[in-house]
């Protein structure tokens, strides 16, 4: 958004940098990706005199990656976790120009066993898991298609969880009693997957018409081993030091300004700490969630009616991220992710502080170091004497585990409320009755 709505002269000098005449002054509120990624545009272009206001002690955003406390410095993303598609990815093209991708679960070899398991431990039949997601998949394919090829739907104001429903429905008539429900405790697993995905409380809430109006960039998905975070090192080293301003919180942006005879500038943004920043245009990067509650009194004059009338309208939801912190592995080494398979028959106690972690669709397993253990030496001999090849016994160690749990929705806004001990209590138990283990310590610590 730029607040002022006039630009400067700008000329090239031929073979030699841009040069800018009358460069005007430039305020960029927020270091999220937005901002940042303004910055080095204007650095790039030539523009100098520009200051990055934010609110918080640290660049980034919602890109976010915490070092853990373990013998490996393993990271953990609290935010932004994947590259979705290559093709027109600024993210990729910067990830791949500096070495630090990895094929999403491509360092997993043989360690990918996902089990679709009961709140009881009863693991689901494979072939029955793959029909079920074989199903799914077509009905969201069905489902995109209504806004991809400008079908109309059956239902004025249909909703995706409502369309899954009667379909999915239609096609388990033919089974009965327990063939019947577990498949559809498979599918609404897939449904508490695309909840957070659609970033929703309930699929009942996401507009059918317009379900396919996402566009995911082509290609395949990579992880940043080293953290999503080194991308933003990368684009800060593009941008002149000293730019960065943390723990700057904007109060107030004044705008359309008229010039007194000793200020030049437009636009004058003050922060909470009474510091101001004169400017002749402002590029707001603040979240949705920060415009919804500020805008009213963020900006003098208001703005324009039209972009009130978006921030208001422009909805977002609630998706968390758990991760639990083990000093020891508590699962198989094959395990990589365990499916959980809720049965709403049997909820007891149907209140968020008893049924809260019943939104969560998936526990995933990461290891922070693997040992590789053989008995090679003492074979080795052996191995020579009898001119035989042999593999040896090999050994797998694991010195803790960090086990990953997304939710959303009105249970992820409860979990919220709670602490770092009752997350983990609660979740704990949960582990204890789908591994059916009784021993399952405590985790030693719990980052949300």
């Amino acid at each position: 958004m730029y607040i002022s709505c006039w630009f400067c002269v700008m000329e090239s000098q031929q073979n030699g940098p841009l040069c800018l005449k009358n460069e005007p002054k430039i305020v960029i509120i927020g270091a999220g990706i937005s901002g940042l990624a303004a910055a080095e545009h204007l650095a790039k272009s030539g523009f100098s005199d520009f200051v990055i206001l934010e609110a918080s002690g640290r660049t980034g955003g919602r890109i976010y990656t915490v070092e853990l406390d373990t013998e490996n410095g393993q990271k953990i993303e609290m935010g932004a976790n994947w590259i979705h598609g290559v093709e027109r990815n600024p993210i990729f093209q910067i990830a791949e120009e500096n070495n630090l991708l990895q094929l999403r679960h491509g360092d997993k070899g043989l360690r990918h066993r996902n089990i679709y398991v009961t709140e009881s431990g009863e693991e689901a039949n494979e072939r029955i898991v793959n029909q079920v997601n074989l199903i799914y998949g077509q009905l969201i394919i069905n489902a995109e298609d209504f806004f991809q090829s400008g079908i109309p739907t059956l239902e004025e104001n249909d909703s995706v969880g409502a369309y899954l429903e009667r379909e999915f429905e239609e096609k388990m008539e033919r089974y009965k009693n327990g063939d019947k429900r577990i498949r559809e405790l498979i599918f609404n697993q897939r449904k508490l997957l695309e909840c957070c995905i659609s970033g929703c409380d309930s699929l009942d809430d996401v507009s059918l018409s317009e379900f396919g109006g996402y566009e995911e960039l082509p290609g395949v998905h990579y992880t940043i081993p080293p953290g999503f975070s080194e991308v933003l090192e990368i684009i800060k080293k593009k941008i002149p030091k000293g730019s960065i301003k943390l723990n700057q919180a904007v109060r107030s942006v004044n705008w359309n300004r008229k010039h007194s005879g000793d200020n030049q500038y437009e636009i004058s943004v003050q922060c909470e700490n009474g510091e101001i920043f004169y400017a002749n245009h402002v590029i707001c990067t603040v979240s949705l969630g920060v415009l919804k509650a500020a805008c009213d009194r963020m900006f003098n004059p208001s703005l324009p009616t039209e972009k009130l009338q978006a921030i208001d309208r422009i909805g977002f939801g609630i998706v968390d991220k758990v991760i639990l912190h083990f000093d020891e592995a508590i699962t198989e080494p094959d395990v990589f992710r365990l499916e959980l398979l809720w049965d709403s028959d049997n909820v007891e106690i149907n209140d968020l502080r008893h049924t809260w972690y019943r939104k969560i669709y998936s526990f995933e397993i990461i290891y922070d170091n693997v040992l590789v253990v053989s008995h090679f030496c003492a074979h080795i001999k052996v191995c020579q004497i009898l001119n035989v090849v042999m593999f040896p016994e090999l050994y797998i160690v694991h010195s803790c585990m960090f086990i990953i749990a997304w939710l959303s929705g009105k249970e992820a806004l409860y979990m919220e409320s709670l602490t770092e001990e009752q997350v983990g209590q609660d979740l704990v138990e949960v582990l204890k009755k789908i591994l059916r283990k009784t021993d399952i310590p405590q985790p030693s610590k719990v980052t949300r």
